[in-house]
């Protein structure tokens, strides 16, 4: 009999979870409070139950008596997944103290200013009134975003006292404890590194730039890879990784995280555990051969994960086409597309596809990106 895994999420981005599941061989199970999530059409079974409370979780996956959990591409997927794995006596996780000072933005900057880890200063508040007048008296620019919120949710810059009122109240709406940070601003360009933690090591790592969405400066559209002039903070990035790494103690598998950088500076936006979401599992595979979503599954079930170099060969990208219309591409961008994932519930994420694009270089991945939404358009767009 094939063991059973839950995968706590059934949206696309899970899909590659369910699939490098079934690869090795499990019987998968997908949930979340979505029935029109896609994973569900590639799991072996589904369940509604909502994933942004613990103990639902862990009582379906009690009910269902399965071998296995892992968590999908949502940060309360994480939580819950972390619960649950605690209660059943899963040893492949992080514990829930751990996972808090990741992922709770007031407690890792915290953590990060206890142990002087690169990140922007940053200061949480419960109550409104109080995070109005500390942002009264601080030099601006500024940044306001809800603690427990991932993909942009809630984030806003506070660039004049007029902005202040509006962008709190909108931190603290998206926040599931009501709880918000506000932090220093940092001038530069967005860019994510994941890694694979073997025995404290790093042991892979893949780097991108990240690009905005039109609509919505703090959420990400577009992703290039590799990035211009990593090697330029590469060896200081690593090492403050590797820093967190060992003051956690943490447990071998997937660490992402988000940093900015202006030059030879950077700073640490954050870390997740979690699955990013849009397929970043895809270009990553496409650039390096690395079995990325089955390296995750893999950890999650107790097996080695498999070791590769980090060597980056092609020049890719991914970009969501947001919005809902008849999709336009230019023929100069035609040839560069690799693949294409039609999502069809796009009147729930307003994103009706991801596409992969390779480039011959650096110089017309930049250029073309830079284009992205003349070449590949949205008719009758409002966004």
């Amino acid at each position: 009999m094939k063991k059973k895994i839950l995968i706590v999420g059934g949206g696309h981005s899970e899909v590659p979870l369910v699939k490098a599941s079934k690869e090795l061989g499990l019987y998968v199970i997908t949930t979340g409070n979505q029935p029109h999530g896609i994973a569900h059409n590639y799991s072996d079974e589904s369940h509604i139950c909502n994933y942004a409370y613990n103990e639902d979780i862990y009582q379906l996956a009690k009910k269902l008596s399965i071998d296995h959990i892992c968590f999908g591409a949502h940060d309360l997927s994480y939580f819950s997944t972390i619960y649950t794995a605690s209660k059943l006596g899963f040893k492949n996780f992080d514990n829930m103290e751990v996972a808090e000072i990741l992922h709770h933005k007031d407690k890792f900057k915290v953590f990060c200013e206890n142990n002087n880890i690169r990140s922007p200063k940053a200061k949480s508040f419960c109550d409104k009134k109080i995070a109005i007048d500390y942002v009264c008296n601080i030099k601006l620019p500024c940044i306001v975003k809800p603690i427990d919120m991932g993909g942009g949710k809630g984030i806003s810059k506070i660039n004049n006292i007029m902005d202040i009122a509006d962008a709190i109240e909108n931190a603290f709406k998206y926040s599931k404890s009501k709880t918000i940070v506000v932090e220093d601003f940092f001038e530069g360009t967005l860019h994510s590194i994941s890694i694979f933690i073997i025995n404290k090591d790093i042991k892979f790592y893949f780097e991108d730039t990240e690009i905005p969405c039109q609509n919505n400066p703090y959420g990400v559209c577009t992703s290039i890879s590799p990035s211009d002039n990593f090697i330029e903070i590469k060896d200081n990035l690593l090492a403050e990784i590797k820093k967190v790494i060992n003051l956690l103690n943490l447990k071998d598998g997937l660490l992402h995280s988000q940093y900015l950088k202006n030059k030879n500076n950077f700073t640490i936006v954050e870390f997740t555990r979690r699955l990013p979401g849009d397929l970043y599992n895809i270009p990553v595979e496409l650039a390096t051969g690395f079995e990325y979503a089955k390296n995750i599954i893999k950890v999650a079930i107790g097996k080695s994960i498999s070791k590769k170099s980090h060597i980056q060969k092609r020049y890719l990208s991914r970009h969501c086409i947001v919005g809902d219309g008849k999709v336009i591409y230019d023929k100069s961008i035609k040839k560069n597309i690799v693949d294409t994932f039609v999502l069809d519930y796009t009147k729930y994420i307003n994103k009706q596809a991801i596409v992969f694009l390779e480039y011959y270089n650096l110089q017309e991945m930049k250029e073309k990106t830079k284009q992205l939404n003349q070449l590949i358009k949205v008719e009758n767009d409002t966004l």
